[in-house]
């Protein structure tokens, strides 16, 4: 069965852009001859990661058997964890570990339910949302891709008398699309593969969901170099973040961005296809959001902050020692509005350079 791929990249703060080889016309030649086979589509592919590679290459890309028998879904997830940590294994990273968070499994559910690619939820919510909704306590960066018939293109290819259309291999297909993140994404910077080989990441929480005809892969890569016992939470306009540092010598970098959004509303398959791209913040659109406030730390004793804009806070408490973090900060009129604010804070690289992102959690305020 020949096949390409269609990538889409997404980083926190870039612009994203989809990339989809043309699919169906290649399989909707001669459909009127008496009995016609139709393979299944290419596979497509979404995902967060990086503008350019930083790992790059290993001295050989892998040659993997492909398990053929009758795999349940947990199964299949530990053959996608098995691929994982084959490739960061290359490249000299440690595994990571099997998750437990739910958010990737739903993920994958809702998008077999409604046969679509995208990172928006049916009903409007994006990975990280339903992540802190779900006992998220670090941080998600989402790579999801499909394989089958769309619902446009079954009905396009698939709904004639004189039409068989193939169905999914799951654990074939599966391979497929992690070998195409890793060794084929040229096409988007290698965004897949910087995502998948993040040495900061410790766990992956993996989604699958197929029928006869179509099949949904999420993977949903985790922190928790910081990790939070708790949501952020509101009283009034205060907002209120406690966390705990599990590697020594990890540096907190001193802002802490806070991201709003408007409540999710449902959305239909079509619409969520739309876009090409998501970011922290920009509600339903492939804009990135702009943060509404930035918490920084109060100035030290004898000195003071000169002229800060309108949207940076100072804490009213600011802890970062021994382990623990602990943020206070009255928001005021910024948090106001019903919505959806994310919290992000970031590892220090010195030099006023903020690092990876360590923490990402949102609250919703009706």
């Amino acid at each position: 069965m020949s096949w390409r791929t269609g990538i889409a990249v997404l980083s926190f703060f870039a612009l994203v852009s989809v990339i989809q080889y043309p699919r169906v016309a290649e399989f909707a030649r001669d459909l009127s001859a008496t009995e016609k086979t139709v393979a299944v589509p290419n596979p497509v592919i979404a995902a967060p990661g990086t503008s350019a590679s930083s790992q790059g290459e290993p001295e050989e890309t892998p040659t993997r058997s492909v398990a053929k028998s009758d795999l349940t879904v947990e199964d299949l997830k530990l053959l996608a964890l098995e691929y994982i940590n084959g490739d960061r294994k290359l490249y000299g990273l440690p595994p990571v570990s099997m998750g437990t968070n739910p958010a990737a499994q739903q993920h994958a559910d809702d998008m077999l339910e409604s046969r679509y690619l995208g990172h928006w939820w049916l009903d409007g919510r994006k990975p990280y949302m339903v992540y802190s909704q779900t006992g998220g306590t670090s941080y998600i960066s989402e790579n999801a891709a499909r394989t089958g018939f769309s619902e446009a293109e079954f009905n396009e290819l698939c709904r004639q008398s004189n039409v068989t259309c193939e169905k999914v291999d799951p654990s074939e297909d599966i391979q497929r699309l992690q070998y195409a993140m890793v060794y084929e994404d040229a096409g988007s910077d290698w965004g897949h593969r910087d995502n998948i080989l993040d040495p900061a990441h410790r766990k992956v929480n993996i989604g699958i969901a197929y029928s006869d005809r179509f099949l949904a892969l999420v993977q949903h890569f985790e922190g928790g170099d910081v990790t939070a016992p708790v949501l952020p939470t509101f009283d009034g306009t205060i907002l209120r973040i406690r966390a705990d540092i599990n590697r020594d010598g990890l540096r907190m970098f001193p802002t802490v961005e806070v991201h709003y959004e408007p409540l999710p509303v449902a959305r239909t398959a079509e619409e969520i296809e739309q876009f090409t791209s998501y970011c922290v913040g920009g509600g339903f659109s492939a804009e990135c959001g702009v943060p509404i406030a930035r918490i920084v730390p109060p100035p030290q004793p004898g000195t003071r902050y000169l002229n800060l804009p309108d949207n940076v806070i100072v804490a009213r408490t600011w802890i970062v020692s021994g382990g623990d973090i602990e943020i206070v900060a009255d928001l005021g009129t910024l948090a106001s509005q019903p919505g959806v604010y994310t919290s992000s804070l970031y590892e220090d690289d010195g030099n006023a350079v903020s690092g990876s992102l360590t923490l990402q959690l949102s609250v919703t305020r009706s």
